[in-house]
C-alpha cells in the first residue's frame, strides 16, 4: 500500500525543499530547479540507490558488505571538497567525484553521463540534507597553489623529498605508518563521524581516493577530509612543506629494486 504513496511524498518533500532554497538563492546559491531535481531522482534511483540507499542514507544493499561504506548524504558531510573544513562542497567538487569515482571503493566513474545528467544528480543529492538550506554552511573555495616546477624534476626534488620524508615522519606516520601503508601506531581504533571503524589511506598504492594528481593530494592534505580523523594541515605546514610531503608520497608506490640473481 505504501508504494503508490512514495511519488506523492517525494513531490511534497521536493516542494518544501524548493521553498527553503529560494530563501538563499539571492545570495548566490543555486536556485531550486524542479525539472532538474526530478531528472536527478530518476538517475539516482537507477544508478546510485543500490549503494547509497533510496533515501540517501548510505544503506543500499550493495554497500552492506564493503569496508568503505557509501556516503550518507543525509548528514551533508563530504570528504572531497575545495572549501574550508566543515563547509559544504561546491557543485564542481561533487561533479569531480561523480566523473572520476573514488579509487579503491565501490564508487565508480560516471563520466559517461552527460553534463546535464550529472548536474541533475548533484541537484537531487542536495535534497537529502537540510545543511544545504543554510547559507552559513557555504564558503568560497580555498585558492590552492599550482604544483611547483621542481616537483616534476627528480634531481631538483631530491633534497625537498628528503625534507618531506622528515615532515611525513613527524606529522603523518602515526596514522599512515612509516612507509605510508596505513598501519601507523595510531591507526587502530580510528572511527569516522558515523562511529564506524576507518583505516588511514594506504599511500603506497598507485592510486588515491581523492585523485592521482599532485593537486589532488595537496587538496586532501591542505583541507582534510570531513567526517574522518584526517584534519587539514594548510595552516600548520604551509604550502611549501605540503608539496615536499607530496614529493615523498610519490616515492612510496615505486617498486623496490630487484634482488640481483645469484649464479
Amino acid at each position: 500500500m505504501l508504494a503508490p504513496i512514495r511519488p506523492v511524498y517525494r513531490l511534497i518533500s521536493t516542494l518544501i525543499f524548493a521553498a527553503g532554497s529560494w530563501a538563499w538563492a539571492a545570495e548566490g546559491r543555486q536556485p531550486f530547479d524542479l525539472e532538474l531535481h526530478l531528472r536527478g531522482e530518476r538517475i539516482y534511483d537507477r544508478q546510485c540507490a543500490l549503494c547509497h540507499g533510496r533515501n540517501g542514507r548510505g544503506d543500499g544493499e550493495w554497500g552492506a558488505a564493503v569496508a568503505t561504506k557509501p556516503r550518507d548524504f543525509t548528514k551533508g558531510i563530504f570528504k572531497f571538497r575545495t572549501t574550508p573544513p566543515g563547509k559544504l562542497p561546491t557543485e564542481a567538487d561533487l561533479l569531480r567525484t561523480l566523473r572520476h569515482g573514488v579509487s579503491g571503493t565501490m564508487m565508480p566513474t560516471f563520466a559517461k553521463l552527460t553534463p546535464l545528467e550529472l548536474r541533475s544528480v548533484t541537484a537531487y543529492i542536495r535534497s537529502f540534507s537540510k545543511r544545504w538550506e543554510d547559507p552559513r554552511n557555504y564558503a568560497e573555495p580555498v585558492t590552492l597553489p599550482a604544483a611547483p616546477e621542481w616537483l616534476h624534476d627528480r634531481a631538483a626534488a631530491a633534497e625537498r623529498t628528503q625534507r618531506g620524508a622528515q615532515t611525513f615522519a613527524q606529522t603523518c606516520a602515526a596514522c599512515h605508518g612509516p612507509s605510508g601503508k596505513g598501519d601507523g601506531i595510531a591507526a587502530q581504533g580510528l572511527r569516522d563521524v558515523w562511529d564506524r571503524p576507518i583505516t588511514p589511506a594506504d599511500l603506497a598504492q598507485p592510486h588515491h581516493k581523492s585523485g592521482d594528481l599532485p593537486s589532488d593530494l595537496f587538496r586532501t592534505i591542505a583541507l582534510g577530509l570531513d567526517g574522518t580523523p584526517m584534519a587539514g594541515f594548510l595552516a600548520v605546514l604551509g604550502p611549501e612543506r605540503i608539496w615536499e610531503v607530496i614529493a615523498y608520497i610519490r616515492t612510496l608506490d615505486q617498486e623496490p629494486p630487484a634482488e640481483p640473481k645469484r649464479d
